[in-house]
């Protein structure tokens, strides 16, 4: 490696490098003194002030050899390397917004209109068909009379939601038979059908709903006034000289879960016996 120095007296510079150095130095040192010996003899005057200078060539080649060390340029630090970059963490992905499902459309009515009710007239003869349904026996005294329909039909609704029967139809009680004290009764829940093993609808049954000519009354409002109505629907019978089937049947055309009483609607089916040919 070359080390430059710099040997300065006034106004004149030598830049050499390594040994041209102190060979500059000599050169120098041997032309002060031809300029000496070439001077006339001093004056009595002070001696210029460049005087001085003019020997300082002689202690200065020890100074030029360490010259070098004071202007060599300092090794360049090293920058240390860069600390690799951390790659940027890659953005989650997007999350899609949640679906919302659109509402399911209503599932139709199984009960009939308030228009239909309405229409409905006291003796209609109709026809009933049977359809599947589920059914469930069950006994109460006649003080409990609606609050065991009540119950009785929600177990049927709690069995059909279970194993996804689908109703069809209003819920009915049918009267086996009657005592001074407590009723027999059959709750029946209309649905689709009773595919699955008997078993799987217990506590209920599978069945289907009454079925033949009847004979439709209708009666509105609570069950403290139902009596009333039977003794109308008596009296139309013994009028016209019908004679009906013990069991009978009521269709909740309002939904008892739902509905006050007092607002209740209850078609009531009648079946006449046959008359006997002669």
């Amino acid at each position: 490696m070359r080390t430059s120095a710099i040997i300065t007296t006034g106004n004149v510079g030598l830049v050499g490098g390594g040994g041209r150095t102190m060979a500059g130095a000599a050169a120098w040192l041997a032309l002060g003194l031809a300029a000496a010996m070439a001077q006339p003899a001093p004056s009595t005057n002070p001696p210029a002030a460049s005087a001085p200078a003019s020997v300082a060539p002689g202690p200065t080649a020890p100074a030029t050899a360490a010259a070098p060390s004071a202007e060599a340029p300092a090794p360049a630090a090293t920058a240390p390397a860069a600390a690799p970059a951390t790659p940027a963490a890659a953005p989650p992905p997007a999350t899609a917004a949640p679906v919302t499902p659109a509402p399911a459309a209503p599932a139709a009515s199984v009960l009939p209109t308030d228009e239909a009710i309405a229409a409905a007239g006291f003796a209609d003869e109709v026809m009933l068909e049977a359809k599947p349904a589920l059914v469930r026996s069950g006994k109460t005294v006649w003080d409990d009379l609606f609050g065991a329909f009540r119950r009785t039909i929600a177990e049927l609704k709690a069995v059909a939601a279970r194993e996804g029967a689908e109703i069809t139809g209003p819920p009915m009680v049918r009267f086996l038979s009657s005592s001074d004290d407590a009723v027999d009764f059959e709750a029946i829940l209309p649905v689709k059908d009773t595919a699955k093993p008997a078993a799987a609808y217990a506590p209920a049954a599978p069945g289907t709903t009454p079925a033949g000519k009847t004979l439709r009354f209708v009666h509105h409002g609570g069950y403290d006034t139902m009596e009333q109505t039977y003794d109308e629907i008596a009296n139309h019978l013994d009028e016209r000289n019908i004679l009906a089937e013990d069991a009978f049947v009521e269709e909740y055309v309002r939904d008892p879960d739902t509905t006050p009483e007092t607002a209740m609607a209850i078609f009531i089916y009648v079946f006449p016996k046959a008359t006997p040919t002669r």
